[in-house]
């Protein structure tokens, strides 16, 4: 099992805030034009950096251009990234005409969802095993006369004589 670092419950705090904004967004356009948006009016957004297959329109024009990172430290930062961008939405299949206002949240919860574990960055570990190499003119307890017979550190075993 691993420990949940403060950055990591953060992370996953500010997603799932971004998710909860992203979904009563959605929920309050739905109260205009029968919750749907025509597909003739989105525009196309130039992806920079490794989309990986996204093809996302803006559903407003106001994002046009997205940097995408190569990497994402966590889940959390990147459904983050994609959720600060509410009007985007995935360029929609065949000959639709209308698109459903929640595209957003839709986009977020499903696709993007799975988009990021692929662009996470590599695990490293940071619990390295610390080895100790003997200093060369200290003497090891293979070569030292002097070794006791006890079992050292202090464990509440005192030293027994040599028999």
């Amino acid at each position: 099992m691993f420990r949940l670092t403060s950055k990591v419950k953060i992370a996953a705090g500010l997603a799932a805030g971004a998710l909860t904004l992203g979904a009563a967004g959605a929920y309050a356009a739905n109260a205009n034009n029968n919750g749907t948006i025509p597909v003739s009016t989105l525009k196309p957004v130039a992806l920079s950096g490794d989309a990986g297959g996204l093809t996302l329109n803006s559903t407003n024009g106001k994002t046009t251009t997205l940097t995408i990172p190569a990497t994402f430290e966590n889940q959390g930062q990147c459904v983050s990234f994609f959720a600060q961008h509410q009007d985007l939405v995935l360029k929609p299949a065949g000959t639709a005409t209308k698109i459903s206002k929640n595209s957003h949240g839709k986009l977020i919860s499903s696709t993007i969802k799975a988009w990021c574990e692929t662009r996470l960055a590599p695990k490293t570990k940071t619990d390295s095993a610390e080895t100790e190499t003997p200093d060369a003119t200290q003497p090891t307890d293979s070569t030292d006369s002097s070794a006791s017979q006890g079992h050292g550190h202090a464990y509440g075993h005192s030293k027994h004589p040599s028999n």
